[in-house]
Protein backbone atom coordinates (compact mmCIF):
# COMPACT_ATOMS: atom_id res chain seq x y z
CA UNK A 1 0.00 0.00 0.00
CA UNK A 2 0.96 3.63 -0.32
CA UNK A 3 2.61 4.83 2.88
CA UNK A 4 0.53 7.44 4.66
CA UNK A 5 0.96 10.02 7.36
CA UNK A 6 -0.97 9.09 10.51
CA UNK A 7 -1.80 12.75 11.09
CA UNK A 8 -3.30 12.97 7.60
CA UNK A 9 -5.43 9.87 8.22
CA UNK A 10 -6.69 11.12 11.57
CA UNK A 11 -7.51 14.47 10.00
CA UNK A 12 -9.61 12.74 7.33
CA UNK A 13 -11.40 10.69 10.00
CA UNK A 14 -12.01 13.73 12.22
CA UNK A 15 -9.91 12.36 15.09
CA UNK A 16 -8.21 14.81 17.42
CA UNK A 17 -4.71 13.34 17.40
CA UNK A 18 -1.73 14.99 19.08
CA UNK A 19 0.76 12.12 18.95
CA UNK A 20 3.81 11.73 16.71
CA UNK A 21 3.41 11.86 12.96
CA UNK A 22 4.15 8.21 12.26
CA UNK A 23 4.25 6.83 8.71
CA UNK A 24 1.66 4.05 8.42
CA UNK A 25 2.79 1.10 6.31
CA UNK A 26 -0.25 -1.14 6.68
CA UNK A 27 -3.95 -0.72 7.38
CA UNK A 28 -5.88 -3.71 8.73
CA UNK A 29 -9.56 -4.50 9.22
CA UNK A 30 -8.80 -7.59 11.31
CA UNK A 31 -7.67 -7.23 14.92
CA UNK A 32 -5.64 -10.44 14.62
CA UNK A 33 -3.34 -8.84 12.04
CA UNK A 34 -2.00 -5.98 14.15
CA UNK A 35 1.60 -5.11 13.23
CA UNK A 36 4.06 -2.31 13.86
CA UNK A 37 3.55 0.91 11.91
CA UNK A 38 -0.02 -0.10 11.24
CA UNK A 39 -3.53 1.23 11.75
CA UNK A 40 -6.21 -1.33 12.61
CA UNK A 41 -9.97 -0.78 12.51
CA UNK A 42 -11.59 -2.89 15.24
CA UNK A 43 -14.62 -3.96 13.19
CA UNK A 44 -15.29 -7.36 14.77
CA UNK A 45 -15.99 -6.40 18.35
CA UNK A 46 -16.38 -10.02 19.39
CA UNK A 47 -12.63 -10.41 18.94
CA UNK A 48 -10.60 -9.16 21.91
CA UNK A 49 -7.44 -7.14 21.42
CA UNK A 50 -4.22 -9.06 21.98
CA UNK A 51 -2.96 -6.66 24.65
CA UNK A 52 0.47 -8.23 24.96
CA UNK A 53 1.07 -7.99 21.22
CA UNK A 54 -0.42 -4.51 20.87
CA UNK A 55 1.44 -3.02 23.81
CA UNK A 56 4.68 -4.63 22.65
CA UNK A 57 4.55 -2.69 19.39
CA UNK A 58 5.70 0.92 19.47
CA UNK A 59 3.72 2.19 16.51
CA UNK A 60 0.53 0.14 16.28
CA UNK A 61 -2.67 2.21 16.36
CA UNK A 62 -6.25 1.13 16.91
CA UNK A 63 -9.42 2.79 15.59
CA UNK A 64 -12.37 1.86 17.77
CA UNK A 65 -15.68 3.17 19.06
CA UNK A 66 -15.30 1.28 22.34
CA UNK A 67 -13.17 2.99 25.02
CA UNK A 68 -10.60 0.46 26.34
CA UNK A 69 -10.97 -0.89 29.87
CA UNK A 70 -8.51 0.29 32.52
CA UNK A 71 -7.09 -3.19 32.95
CA UNK A 72 -6.25 -3.39 29.25
CA UNK A 73 -3.61 -0.72 29.87
CA UNK A 74 -3.63 0.38 26.24
CA UNK A 75 -1.64 3.59 25.66
CA UNK A 76 -4.14 6.41 25.33
CA UNK A 77 -2.41 8.01 22.36
CA UNK A 78 -2.67 4.76 20.37
CA UNK A 79 -6.39 4.10 20.88
CA UNK A 80 -8.14 6.41 18.41
CA UNK A 81 -11.77 6.83 19.40
CA UNK A 82 -14.47 7.49 16.77
CA UNK A 83 -18.26 7.71 16.95
CA UNK A 84 -18.77 4.68 14.68
CA UNK A 85 -15.87 2.46 13.65
CA UNK A 86 -17.74 1.06 10.64
CA UNK A 87 -18.38 4.54 9.26
CA UNK A 88 -14.78 5.53 9.96
CA UNK A 89 -13.54 2.47 8.09
CA UNK A 90 -15.68 3.26 5.05
CA UNK A 91 -14.47 6.87 5.19
CA UNK A 92 -10.89 5.65 5.14
CA UNK A 93 -11.53 3.32 2.18
CA UNK A 94 -13.04 6.20 0.21
CA UNK A 95 -10.12 8.47 1.09
CA UNK A 96 -7.57 5.84 0.09
CA UNK A 97 -9.31 5.06 -3.21
CA UNK A 98 -9.38 8.77 -4.11
CA UNK A 99 -5.59 8.88 -3.93
CA UNK A 100 -5.41 7.02 -7.25
CA UNK A 101 -6.86 7.83 -10.66
CA UNK A 102 -5.86 4.82 -12.77
CA UNK A 103 -8.67 3.01 -14.64
CA UNK A 104 -10.60 0.24 -12.88
CA UNK A 105 -12.79 -2.42 -14.51
CA UNK A 106 -15.47 -4.38 -12.63
CA UNK A 107 -16.96 -7.59 -14.02
CA UNK A 108 -20.22 -9.22 -12.94
CA UNK A 109 -22.37 -11.98 -14.40
CA UNK A 110 -23.65 -15.45 -13.62
CA UNK A 111 -20.91 -17.02 -15.74
CA UNK A 112 -17.77 -15.71 -17.36
CA UNK A 113 -16.63 -13.31 -14.61
CA UNK A 114 -13.38 -15.06 -13.83
CA UNK A 115 -12.46 -15.87 -17.43
CA UNK A 116 -13.24 -12.35 -18.67
CA UNK A 117 -11.32 -10.81 -15.77
CA UNK A 118 -8.37 -13.12 -16.46
CA UNK A 119 -8.34 -12.30 -20.18
CA UNK A 120 -8.26 -8.56 -19.49
CA UNK A 121 -5.69 -8.91 -16.73
CA UNK A 122 -3.33 -11.20 -18.63
CA UNK A 123 -3.29 -8.89 -21.66
CA UNK A 124 -2.68 -5.78 -19.55
CA UNK A 125 0.07 -7.41 -17.47
CA UNK A 126 2.22 -7.86 -20.55
CA UNK A 127 3.02 -4.14 -20.37
CA UNK A 128 1.53 -2.78 -17.15
CA UNK A 129 1.13 -3.34 -13.41
CA UNK A 130 -2.37 -4.56 -12.60
CA UNK A 131 -4.15 -5.19 -9.30
CA UNK A 132 -6.80 -7.85 -9.88
CA UNK A 133 -9.04 -10.37 -8.18
CA UNK A 134 -7.07 -13.53 -7.46
CA UNK A 135 -8.71 -16.45 -9.28
CA UNK A 136 -12.38 -16.06 -8.26
CA UNK A 137 -11.86 -14.76 -4.72
CA UNK A 138 -14.47 -12.07 -5.22
CA UNK A 139 -16.18 -12.04 -1.83
CA UNK A 140 -16.45 -8.62 -0.20
CA UNK A 141 -14.07 -9.67 2.57
CA UNK A 142 -11.25 -9.81 0.00
CA UNK A 143 -11.75 -6.25 -1.25
CA UNK A 144 -9.79 -4.66 1.60
CA UNK A 145 -6.71 -6.66 0.62
CA UNK A 146 -7.10 -5.72 -3.04
CA UNK A 147 -7.54 -2.02 -2.31
CA UNK A 148 -4.50 -2.01 -0.04
CA UNK A 149 -2.45 -3.21 -3.01
CA UNK A 150 -3.17 0.07 -4.79
CA UNK A 151 -0.11 2.30 -4.90
CA UNK A 152 1.51 4.86 -7.18
CA UNK A 153 3.03 2.15 -9.39
CA UNK A 154 -0.36 0.68 -10.40
CA UNK A 155 -1.67 1.20 -13.92
CA UNK A 156 -5.00 -0.70 -13.84
CA UNK A 157 -7.42 -2.52 -11.55
CA UNK A 158 -9.60 -5.43 -12.73
CA UNK A 159 -12.09 -6.99 -10.32
CA UNK A 160 -14.92 -9.47 -10.17
CA UNK A 161 -17.94 -8.36 -8.16
CA UNK A 162 -19.58 -11.09 -6.12
CA UNK A 163 -23.31 -11.50 -5.80
CA UNK A 164 -24.71 -13.79 -3.17
CA UNK A 165 -27.13 -11.15 -1.82
CA UNK A 166 -28.74 -8.07 -3.35
CA UNK A 167 -26.48 -5.09 -2.72
CA UNK A 168 -23.21 -6.95 -3.17
CA UNK A 169 -22.41 -5.49 -6.60
CA UNK A 170 -22.83 -1.95 -5.33
CA UNK A 171 -20.89 -2.72 -2.15
CA UNK A 172 -17.90 -4.07 -4.07
CA UNK A 173 -17.94 -1.23 -6.58
CA UNK A 174 -18.21 1.31 -3.78
CA UNK A 175 -14.78 0.18 -2.60
CA UNK A 176 -12.87 0.02 -5.92
CA UNK A 177 -14.98 2.60 -7.82
CA UNK A 178 -14.75 1.31 -11.41
CA UNK A 179 -15.11 3.49 -14.47
CA UNK A 180 -15.83 0.49 -16.71
CA UNK A 181 -18.34 -2.23 -15.84
CA UNK A 182 -19.10 -5.50 -17.62
CA UNK A 183 -22.18 -7.73 -17.36
CA UNK A 184 -21.16 -10.99 -19.03
CA UNK A 185 -24.40 -12.97 -18.84
CA UNK A 186 -27.32 -13.27 -16.44
CA UNK A 187 -28.48 -16.83 -15.95
CA UNK A 188 -29.66 -18.75 -12.88
CA UNK A 189 -27.81 -18.63 -9.56
CA UNK A 190 -28.10 -17.43 -5.94
CA UNK A 191 -31.88 -17.72 -5.84
CA UNK A 192 -31.58 -18.73 -2.19
CA UNK A 193 -30.98 -15.08 -1.26
CA UNK A 194 -32.33 -13.20 -4.28
CA UNK A 195 -35.58 -15.26 -4.05
CA UNK A 196 -36.66 -14.76 -7.68
CA UNK A 197 -35.12 -14.30 -11.11
CA UNK A 198 -36.39 -10.72 -11.31
CA UNK A 199 -34.69 -9.86 -8.02
CA UNK A 200 -31.50 -11.57 -9.19
CA UNK A 201 -31.50 -9.58 -12.45
CA UNK A 202 -32.06 -6.34 -10.52
CA UNK A 203 -29.15 -7.21 -8.25
CA UNK A 204 -26.88 -7.62 -11.29
CA UNK A 205 -28.24 -4.33 -12.66
CA UNK A 206 -26.69 -2.56 -9.68
CA UNK A 207 -23.67 -2.21 -11.96
CA UNK A 208 -25.49 0.66 -13.71
CA UNK A 209 -25.86 2.56 -10.45
CA UNK A 210 -22.30 1.77 -9.40
CA UNK A 211 -20.82 3.26 -12.58
CA UNK A 212 -22.75 6.52 -12.42
CA UNK A 213 -23.28 8.91 -15.32
CA UNK A 214 -19.66 8.99 -16.49
CA UNK A 215 -19.05 5.26 -16.63
CA UNK A 216 -18.81 2.84 -19.53
CA UNK A 217 -21.04 -0.24 -19.42
CA UNK A 218 -20.21 -3.30 -21.54
CA UNK A 219 -23.09 -5.78 -21.94
CA UNK A 220 -23.91 -9.04 -23.68
CA UNK A 221 -26.36 -8.06 -26.41
CA UNK A 222 -27.51 -11.66 -26.87
CA UNK A 223 -28.56 -12.26 -23.25
CA UNK A 224 -32.35 -12.21 -22.84
CA UNK A 225 -32.15 -11.49 -19.10
CA UNK A 226 -29.85 -8.51 -19.64
CA UNK A 227 -32.41 -7.16 -22.14
CA UNK A 228 -34.93 -7.01 -19.28
CA UNK A 229 -32.95 -4.22 -17.61
CA UNK A 230 -34.23 -0.68 -18.26
CA UNK A 231 -31.08 1.03 -19.52
CA UNK A 232 -32.82 4.41 -19.84
CA UNK A 233 -31.73 4.98 -16.23
CA UNK A 234 -28.07 4.75 -17.25
CA UNK A 235 -26.57 8.00 -18.55
CA UNK A 236 -23.10 6.70 -19.34
CA UNK A 237 -21.78 4.98 -22.45
CA UNK A 238 -23.05 1.50 -23.43
CA UNK A 239 -20.99 -0.92 -25.54
CA UNK A 240 -22.45 -4.24 -26.68
CA UNK A 241 -20.83 -7.54 -27.56
CA UNK A 242 -22.49 -10.60 -29.04
CA UNK A 243 -22.54 -13.41 -31.57
CA UNK A 244 -26.15 -14.03 -32.58
CA UNK A 245 -27.17 -10.38 -32.99
CA UNK A 246 -25.60 -7.15 -34.22
CA UNK A 247 -23.23 -5.69 -31.65
CA UNK A 248 -20.37 -3.22 -31.30
CA UNK A 249 -18.03 -6.19 -30.85
CA UNK A 250 -19.43 -9.16 -32.74
CA UNK A 251 -17.99 -12.64 -33.07
CA UNK A 252 -18.73 -14.68 -36.19
CA UNK A 253 -17.38 -17.78 -37.95
CA UNK A 254 -16.78 -19.67 -34.71
CA UNK A 255 -14.81 -22.86 -35.19
CA UNK A 256 -13.51 -25.48 -32.78
CA UNK A 257 -9.79 -26.18 -33.23
CA UNK A 258 -7.65 -28.87 -31.58
CA UNK A 259 -6.46 -26.33 -29.00
CA UNK A 260 -9.23 -23.78 -28.66
CA UNK A 261 -11.52 -21.58 -30.72
CA UNK A 262 -11.11 -19.51 -33.86
CA UNK A 263 -13.48 -16.65 -34.62
CA UNK A 264 -13.79 -13.42 -36.54
CA UNK A 265 -14.25 -10.15 -34.66
CA UNK A 266 -16.31 -7.51 -36.45
CA UNK A 267 -15.71 -3.99 -35.15
CA UNK A 268 -16.61 -0.69 -36.86
CA UNK A 269 -16.73 -2.23 -40.32
CA UNK A 270 -13.42 -4.05 -39.95
CA UNK A 271 -12.84 -7.76 -39.43
CA UNK A 272 -10.12 -9.30 -37.29
CA UNK A 273 -9.20 -12.97 -37.15
CA UNK A 274 -8.82 -14.19 -33.56
CA UNK A 275 -7.70 -17.36 -31.83
CA UNK A 276 -8.46 -18.27 -28.22
CA UNK A 277 -6.82 -21.22 -26.41
CA UNK A 278 -10.05 -22.14 -24.62
CA UNK A 279 -13.09 -24.10 -25.75
CA UNK A 280 -16.70 -23.10 -26.22
CA UNK A 281 -18.98 -20.41 -27.55
CA UNK A 282 -19.19 -19.05 -24.01
CA UNK A 283 -15.46 -18.36 -24.04
CA UNK A 284 -15.81 -16.44 -27.29
CA UNK A 285 -18.38 -14.27 -25.50
CA UNK A 286 -15.86 -13.77 -22.69
CA UNK A 287 -13.16 -12.83 -25.20
CA UNK A 288 -15.48 -10.31 -26.89
CA UNK A 289 -16.25 -8.69 -23.53
CA UNK A 290 -12.54 -8.58 -22.69
CA UNK A 291 -11.64 -7.04 -26.05
CA UNK A 292 -14.36 -4.42 -25.62
CA UNK A 293 -12.92 -3.49 -22.22
CA UNK A 294 -9.34 -3.42 -23.49
CA UNK A 295 -10.42 -1.19 -26.37
CA UNK A 296 -12.19 1.14 -23.92
CA UNK A 297 -8.97 1.27 -21.88
CA UNK A 298 -7.08 2.45 -24.95
CA UNK A 299 -5.29 -0.79 -25.78
CA UNK A 300 -4.68 -1.27 -29.53
CA UNK A 301 -7.22 -3.85 -30.69
CA UNK A 302 -4.82 -5.78 -32.93
CA UNK A 303 -2.34 -6.12 -30.06
CA UNK A 304 -5.07 -7.25 -27.65
CA UNK A 305 -6.27 -9.91 -30.11
CA UNK A 306 -2.71 -11.15 -30.57
CA UNK A 307 -2.16 -11.25 -26.79
CA UNK A 308 -5.26 -13.39 -26.29
CA UNK A 309 -3.49 -16.17 -28.18
CA UNK A 310 -1.36 -16.57 -25.04
CA UNK A 311 -4.32 -16.65 -22.64
CA UNK A 312 -3.93 -19.22 -19.87
CA UNK A 313 -7.33 -20.35 -18.52
CA UNK A 314 -7.75 -20.99 -14.82
CA UNK A 315 -8.01 -24.68 -13.99
CA UNK A 316 -11.38 -26.43 -14.00
CA UNK A 317 -12.90 -24.07 -16.56
CA UNK A 318 -13.86 -26.53 -19.34
CA UNK A 319 -10.34 -27.87 -18.88
CA UNK A 320 -9.68 -30.77 -21.25
CA UNK A 321 -7.37 -33.70 -20.51
CA UNK A 322 -7.07 -37.37 -21.42
CA UNK A 323 -7.34 -40.14 -18.85
CA UNK A 324 -5.30 -43.34 -19.00
CA UNK A 325 -6.87 -45.42 -21.75
CA UNK A 326 -7.55 -42.40 -23.93
CA UNK A 327 -10.90 -41.19 -22.59
CA UNK A 328 -11.42 -37.47 -23.23
CA UNK A 329 -12.36 -35.66 -20.01
CA UNK A 330 -13.66 -32.14 -19.40
CA UNK A 331 -13.16 -30.67 -15.94
CA UNK A 332 -15.71 -27.89 -15.45
CA UNK A 333 -15.94 -28.11 -11.68
CA UNK A 334 -15.00 -24.53 -10.79
CA UNK A 335 -18.67 -23.76 -10.31
CA UNK A 336 -21.96 -25.52 -10.82
CA UNK A 337 -25.10 -23.65 -11.77
CA UNK A 338 -27.70 -24.30 -14.48
CA UNK A 339 -26.18 -21.71 -16.81
CA UNK A 340 -22.63 -23.05 -16.63
CA UNK A 341 -24.01 -26.57 -17.15
CA UNK A 342 -25.52 -25.50 -20.47
CA UNK A 343 -22.22 -24.05 -21.70
CA UNK A 344 -20.27 -27.11 -20.56
CA UNK A 345 -22.72 -29.41 -22.38
CA UNK A 346 -22.13 -27.43 -25.57
CA UNK A 347 -18.38 -28.10 -25.24
CA UNK A 348 -19.04 -31.79 -24.52
CA UNK A 349 -21.24 -32.04 -27.61
CA UNK A 350 -18.54 -30.61 -29.87
CA UNK A 351 -15.48 -32.31 -28.41
CA UNK A 352 -17.33 -35.57 -27.84
CA UNK A 353 -18.76 -35.77 -31.32
CA UNK A 354 -19.03 -39.44 -32.38
CA UNK A 355 -18.03 -40.52 -28.86
CA UNK A 356 -20.08 -41.97 -26.04
CA UNK A 357 -20.86 -39.04 -23.76
CA UNK A 358 -20.99 -39.28 -19.96
CA UNK A 359 -21.89 -36.53 -17.48
CA UNK A 360 -20.89 -36.69 -13.83
CA UNK A 361 -22.88 -34.15 -11.83
CA UNK A 362 -23.36 -33.32 -8.17
CA UNK A 363 -25.43 -30.96 -6.10
CA UNK A 364 -26.29 -27.58 -7.60
CA UNK A 365 -26.25 -25.11 -4.71
CA UNK A 366 -27.81 -21.70 -4.05
CA UNK A 367 -31.15 -22.38 -5.75
CA UNK A 368 -33.29 -22.14 -2.62
CA UNK A 369 -36.95 -23.02 -3.14
CA UNK A 370 -36.30 -23.26 -6.90
CA UNK A 371 -33.96 -26.26 -6.54
CA UNK A 372 -36.38 -28.93 -7.75
CA UNK A 373 -37.41 -26.91 -10.81
CA UNK A 374 -33.83 -26.37 -11.95
CA UNK A 375 -32.83 -29.95 -11.19
CA UNK A 376 -35.54 -30.97 -13.64
CA UNK A 377 -34.31 -28.44 -16.19
CA UNK A 378 -30.72 -29.67 -15.71
CA UNK A 379 -31.79 -33.26 -16.35
CA UNK A 380 -33.70 -32.24 -19.47
CA UNK A 381 -30.70 -30.27 -20.78
CA UNK A 382 -28.45 -33.29 -20.24
CA UNK A 383 -30.87 -35.55 -22.11
CA UNK A 384 -31.35 -33.07 -24.95
CA UNK A 385 -27.57 -32.83 -25.37
CA UNK A 386 -27.54 -36.49 -26.37
CA UNK A 387 -25.71 -37.67 -23.27
CA UNK A 388 -25.49 -41.47 -23.19
CA UNK A 389 -24.82 -41.96 -19.50
CA UNK A 390 -25.45 -39.89 -16.36
CA UNK A 391 -23.65 -40.41 -13.05
CA UNK A 392 -24.76 -38.35 -10.06
CA UNK A 393 -22.94 -37.88 -6.79
CA UNK A 394 -24.61 -37.28 -3.43
CA UNK A 395 -28.11 -37.51 -2.01
CA UNK A 396 -29.25 -34.16 -3.39
CA UNK A 397 -28.32 -35.02 -6.99
CA UNK A 398 -30.42 -38.20 -6.89
CA UNK A 399 -33.31 -36.00 -8.02
CA UNK A 400 -31.37 -35.09 -11.17
CA UNK A 401 -30.99 -38.81 -11.87
CA UNK A 402 -34.72 -39.34 -11.40
CA UNK A 403 -35.62 -36.48 -13.72
CA UNK A 404 -33.09 -37.72 -16.30
CA UNK A 405 -34.94 -41.05 -16.49
CA UNK A 406 -38.16 -39.13 -17.12
CA UNK A 407 -36.37 -37.07 -19.79
CA UNK A 408 -35.44 -40.17 -21.78
CA UNK A 409 -32.07 -41.46 -20.59
CA UNK A 410 -32.36 -45.22 -20.14
CA UNK A 411 -32.33 -46.34 -16.51
CA UNK A 412 -29.41 -48.76 -17.05
CA UNK A 413 -27.36 -45.73 -18.16
CA UNK A 414 -28.05 -43.78 -14.98
CA UNK A 415 -26.06 -44.32 -11.78
CA UNK A 416 -26.89 -42.46 -8.56
CA UNK A 417 -23.72 -42.70 -6.45
CA UNK A 418 -23.28 -41.85 -2.79
CA UNK A 419 -19.57 -41.05 -2.83
CA UNK A 420 -16.39 -40.71 -4.91
CA UNK A 421 -15.61 -44.41 -4.68
CA UNK A 422 -18.90 -45.35 -6.33
CA UNK A 423 -18.46 -42.65 -8.98
CA UNK A 424 -14.99 -43.96 -9.81
CA UNK A 425 -16.18 -47.58 -10.04
CA UNK A 426 -19.02 -46.62 -12.37
CA UNK A 427 -16.73 -44.56 -14.58
CA UNK A 428 -14.04 -47.20 -14.85
CA UNK A 429 -16.63 -49.69 -16.09
CA UNK A 430 -17.80 -47.33 -18.81
CA UNK A 431 -14.85 -45.35 -20.18
CA UNK A 432 -12.51 -46.12 -23.05
CA UNK A 433 -10.86 -44.25 -25.91
CA UNK A 434 -14.28 -43.68 -27.49
CA UNK A 435 -15.70 -41.94 -24.41
CA UNK A 436 -16.01 -38.24 -23.51
CA UNK A 437 -16.71 -37.36 -19.87
CA UNK A 438 -17.90 -34.04 -18.42
CA UNK A 439 -17.29 -33.49 -14.71
CA UNK A 440 -19.79 -30.96 -13.36
CA UNK A 441 -19.43 -31.18 -9.58
CA UNK A 442 -18.97 -27.86 -7.79
CA UNK A 443 -15.64 -27.07 -6.14
CA UNK A 444 -17.70 -26.69 -2.96
CA UNK A 445 -17.37 -30.48 -2.89
CA UNK A 446 -13.66 -30.35 -2.08
CA UNK A 447 -13.27 -34.13 -1.94
CA UNK A 448 -14.13 -34.46 -5.62
CA UNK A 449 -10.90 -32.71 -6.61
CA UNK A 450 -8.90 -35.77 -5.58
CA UNK A 451 -10.96 -38.01 -7.88
CA UNK A 452 -10.28 -35.80 -10.88
CA UNK A 453 -6.58 -35.77 -10.05
CA UNK A 454 -6.60 -39.59 -10.07
CA UNK A 455 -7.82 -39.57 -13.66
CA UNK A 456 -5.17 -37.00 -14.63
CA UNK A 457 -2.29 -39.27 -13.57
Amino acid sequence: MKRLSLKEITKVLGIDFTGPDVIIRKVHNDIDKISDYSLTFHLNKNKPINRKLFNGLRHAYLVTDQPPLREENIPRERALLVANVGNAYREFLGYYRRLFDFPVVAVTGTCGKTSTKEMITQVLRKKSRVVATFQSKNNLRHYHRYLMRFDDSCDFGVFETALTHPGHVIAGCEIVKPQIGIITKIGVDHLNHCKSMDLYIKAKAEMLTALGSNGTLIINGDCENIKKIDFSYFKGKIITFGIDNRADFRGTNLKYLPRGMRFTLSRKGREYRAHLPAYGKHNVYNALAALAALDALGEPLTEAIQSLRDYKPIRSHTEVFYAPGGSLMIDDTWSANPTSLETALEVLTHLGKEKKKIVVIGRISYLGTHTDLYYQKAAEAIAQAGVDCLITKGSSAVRIAQYAAQAGIRSENIAACANNHEVKENLLRRIDAQTAVLFKVSMLDKSFRSLIEEFKK
